[in-house]
């Protein structure tokens, strides 16, 4: 694995451990946010795995990552939708500030972080397509 593959392979896993920690604390809002982050930097893991250059927006990483798995099956497909609605959500609880998370949403976003990401070390591991 290449240092910038690893290197956002790590970050990821910082942040799914901080997720993993806080999820059912009284801080949903960051819960969500920094899920999506640990999602984001697989994501990015992902493109560097299969030689692509790293967005620079997230909507075009979260693009590029999706026509990157669509065609890996229903997994690889979900796996996009997943990471396109953790995007979603984190904007909505940074900018809105009529829009209250609670715990069960925070729960359930780490549970979509933690698939994801097991997803994207499970491609790691497998040789560019």
């Amino acid at each position: 694995m290449t240092d910038s593959r690893r290197q956002h392979m790590q970050k990821a896993a910082r942040f799914l451990r901080s997720v993993q920690r806080r999820a059912t604390s009284d801080e949903p809002d960051t819960v969500i946010s920094t899920a999506y982050y640990a999602m984001h930097h697989a994501a990015c893991a992902v493109l560097l795995w299969r030689g692509d250059p790293l967005p620079k927006t997230h909507a075009s990483l979260i693009g590029r990552f999706g026509l990157t798995v669509r065609d890996f099956g229903p997994e690889g497909r979900e796996a996009g939708a997943a990471l396109h609605e953790a995007f979603l959500r984190r904007t909505r609880g940074d900018y809105d500030v009529d829009v209250s998370f609670v715990r069960g949403d925070a729960i359930a976003a780490r549970e979509r972080a933690i698939k994801f990401v097991d997803y994207c070390r499970g491609l790691l591991r497998k040789r560019p397509r």
